[in-house]
């Protein structure tokens, strides 16, 4: 689906990340992690083109700049439309988009307007919004950051599910090691070295997970055979 080839981006003269190669393949889900300013984040806005790469190149194959998603740390709703204007902007209004709805579990919320919505109810719109566009590969901006814990829990499993329902693929940007290893197939550590770690199959309470856990917070700190 997707290839990274001798990726480099740089801001001015300031090197974010260099030489790097990742492949992505169809309904894989990779998390990336790693300490601020290592350009995570950069990597996102350069696949889905709203940033370009200094090097390197970004292969899409079998898809376009319109199968990609982004949903960003914030919500981004616009406070004077509900919850189904939000899903529908930029969209056709006589746009069925009930079943979006439906699908991140906001049945009955649909004349709601977001200051009548908890935080993750708010994220639940943003994911549908991006949905709708029935995207092949879902880019994730830390999309949890701002939730508490059972929230952050609830919309992780949403989105693993939608992930499989819609056959589509994830890339993650989190800094929260539990969440890079619940939600990715692999995890990539970004950093002087990169590193990657095979994640697939984890569930919460796995001695896999805190195995995984402990190798990624290892490897974030240069420690990744102890």
């Amino acid at each position: 689906m997707i290839r990274i080839e001798k990726a480099s981006f740089n801001y001015g003269s300031v090197e974010v990340f260099k030489n790097l190669n990742i492949t992505i393949k169809e309904q894989n889900n990779i998390s990336i992690v790693g300490h601020s300013g290592c350009g995570k984040t950069s990597l996102l806005y350069c696949i889905k083109g709203l940033k370009t790469l200094s090097e390197g190149t970004i292969y899409l194959d079998g898809i376009s700049q319109k199968d990609i998603g982004l949903l960003f740390q914030e919500d981004r709703l616009l406070p004077w439309k509900t919850v189904r204007n939000n899903i529908l902007l930029g969209l056709d209004k006589n746009l069925d988009v009930q079943q979006y709805i439906d699908m991140v579990g906001l049945k009955g919320h649909e004349n709601k307007y977001p200051a009548q919505l908890s935080g993750g109810e708010r994220q639940r719109v943003a994911l549908a919004r991006v949905l709708v566009r029935q995207p092949k590969l879902l880019l994730l901006d830390e999309p949890t950051a701002s939730l508490d814990e059972l929230t952050k829990e609830s919309l992780q499993d949403s989105i693993l599910k939608l992930s499989k329902e819609l056959k589509m693929s994830l890339i993650l940007v989190t800094h929260h090691i539990e969440e890079a290893v619940y939600m990715g197939d692999r995890v990539i550590i970004f950093g002087d070295q990169m590193k990657e770690i095979d994640t697939i199959g984890n569930n919460r309470l796995s001695e896999k997970y805190f195995e995984n856990v402990k190798q990624v917070r290892l490897a974030l700190k240069g420690r990744a055979h102890e």
